[in-house]
């Protein structure tokens, strides 16, 4: 049996029968429903036997529920005690519903604050979501709710979640924004729009389903993040209602946290995404440092180096060793058009295109061609590839080489530096394109130097290049410096990034280094 004990505290009450019996004049007992005395002000004698009867009796109602008793010393037939007795009631009344709501309120509240911790809790929208529809029914008393996010061009409202509707009510599939003139209105102004009757409101687009769902009032709730409107909150009602300011702002509180939820849900999955996608790309990368020669080839009377510095884990640069018929090695150099995916495609499709014409044909300029048709048949437009390729004879110390649109070489002689002349246009870009290839005599000291633009085109944070000057004089001072092979290469990286500092790369570098003993 329901009592005033739970609306109002043992000292309110003895505080309230204080007041009571002062305005009254004489003494004024609450009562529980059972009769038992619940508070009495203190040196106060009853008049008359304490177990008789009180000259009028008044029952308070919460709810239409008998909760206690205000007894008032008196007269019976005094209209003014009766009066008083009633007014007495009457305060007890709205302290009592006042006391009710706030409980109400706080342990709706509660139940957003809750809402709030699992959100952060769950991972899986869907489940979130759900749990917001089910919670928005039962801290606002309404009867039923859905939730309904965007699609990813936001032309549709996908339904996420349901609590109180039919089956056959949330299966009408996906609402088209230019179908539904209450969502248009929400997403416009970014309000809260309030149906009074679904089943002839004009605006509803499903009026006959409302009626067969008996839903009758509903208010449609923006869920925004960041001034973006992520989905609409409907919440209904099976009866004429109209949402007073704290369901609103309740309602509209639980509708940020669901849109922040869709955010936080695809952003997480999007750093899956991400994560599998670098996961992919460095097992690619890894895949890709193996075309790569890990240690260039020892030959007698020659020093051999390579330098190989990928900007991303692909790359689009490569360099290659090949051993050649009659004891030649082919050096390779190449530098594919962009960067990532697409040209660490297009590098290993250049790679075994050379290797597989190299085995078989012996003139520099026929291995270009055959590699040149091959990348024009199978590559898209825009894509071409510039190459240094080299027949080195170390025996008789001639390099016999063919460039298609690659950085000049150079070369160091006699304390000197000079790019050798010769070459023609890049891979891919023209099936008939003709390659010639030119053929330098070699003897002790020579240098040889052959790189991808990353070298002269690396950017200090002056956005100014490094360029083949600086390029020239560092080939020049390692030289004067009697440097191997490979301390040219590395000294000239140096020189370079000196120069560019902490500057981030933006483009491939690669490297090879040929010194003549």
């Amino acid at each position: 049996m329901a009592s005033l004990t739970e609306y109002l505290d043992a000292e309110a009450l003895e505080q309230l029968a204080g007041v009571f019996s002062s305005a009254a004049g004489s003494p004024v007992r609450i009562l529980s429903p059972a009769g038992e005395v619940l508070a009495c002000p203190e040196q106060v004698e009853w008049a008359g036997s304490p177990s008789g009867p009180a000259a009028v009796e008044t029952k308070v109602f919460i709810s239409g529920e008998h909760v206690g008793t205000i007894s008032l010393a008196g007269q019976a037939d005094a209209d003014q005690t009766v009066r008083l007795s009633d007014l007495m009631r009457d305060v007890i009344v709205r302290l009592c519903e006042q006391a009710g709501q706030i409980r109400s309120r706080v342990e709706e509240l509660g139940a957003v604050y809750r809402m709030t911790a699992v959100f952060t809790e769950h991972r899986d929208l869907k489940e979130i979501l759900q749990l917001a529809a089910e919670t928005m029914v039962k801290i606002t008393g309404a009867d039923a709710c859905s939730i309904r996010v965007f699609n990813e061009d936001r032309t549709e409202l996908l339904r996420m979640a349901a609590c109180g509707l039919s089956g056959e009510y949330t299966s009408k599939g996906p609402i088209r924004l230019s179908d539904s003139r209450i969502d248009q209105e929400v997403l416009a102004e970014g309000e809260c729009v309030y149906i009074a009757d679904e089943r002839s409101d004009e605006r509803v687009l499903y009026k006959a389903e409302a009626k067969r769902e008996n839903l009758v009032s509903a208010l449609c709730v923006p869920m925004s993040y960041r001034k973006r409107i992520e989905g609409i909150i409907r919440v209904y009602t099976r009866r004429p209602h109209e949402f007073d300011w704290f369901e609103t702002s309740l309602i509209r509180g639980v509708a940020s946290q669901a849109a922040s939820a869709v955010v936080n849900s695809r952003l997480y999955y999007e750093a899956i995404q991400a994560e599998t996608l670098r996961r992919h790309l460095r097992l690619a990368g890894d895949v890709q440092k193996r075309m790569i020669p890990a240690n260039p080839p020892r030959i007698k009377g020659v020093g051999l180096a390579a330098i190989y510095v990928p900007c991303f884990e692909l790359a689009g640069d490569f360099y290659d060793f090949i051993k050649l018929p009659g004891g030649k090695l082919g050096v390779c150099v190449a530098d594919v058009v962009g960067k990532g995916v697409r040209a660490s495609l297009l590098m290993a499709s250049t790679r075994s295109a050379l290797r597989a014409h190299a085995t078989h044909l012996s003139d520099l300029s026929e291995i270009l061609t055959a590699v040149n048709k091959d990348l024009w048949r199978e590559s898209e437009t825009g894509d071409f590839v510039t190459l240094l390729f080299g027949a080195l004879d170390a025996k008789n110390k001639t390099l016999t080489y063919c460039s298609a649109g690659h950085e000049p070489v150079l070369l160091v002689r006699d304390g000197q530096v000079r790019e050798l002349t010769g070459g023609s246009g890049v891979l891919g870009m023209d099936e008939e394109m003709q390659f010639q290839q030119e053929t330098l005599s070699l003897k002790s000291g020579d240098v040889l130097v052959i790189f991808t633009d990353g070298l002269p085109e690396a950017i200090n944070f002056q956005d100014e290049v490094f360029g083949r000057q600086r390029v020239r004089d560092a080939v020049l001072e390692a030289c004067r410096q009697r440097r191997t092979a490979k301390g040219i290469g590395k000294f000239i990286l140096w020189e370079m990034r000196r120069f560019t500092g902490l500057q981030t790369r933006c483009d491939d570098l690669t490297m090879v280094t040929i010194k003549i003993q």
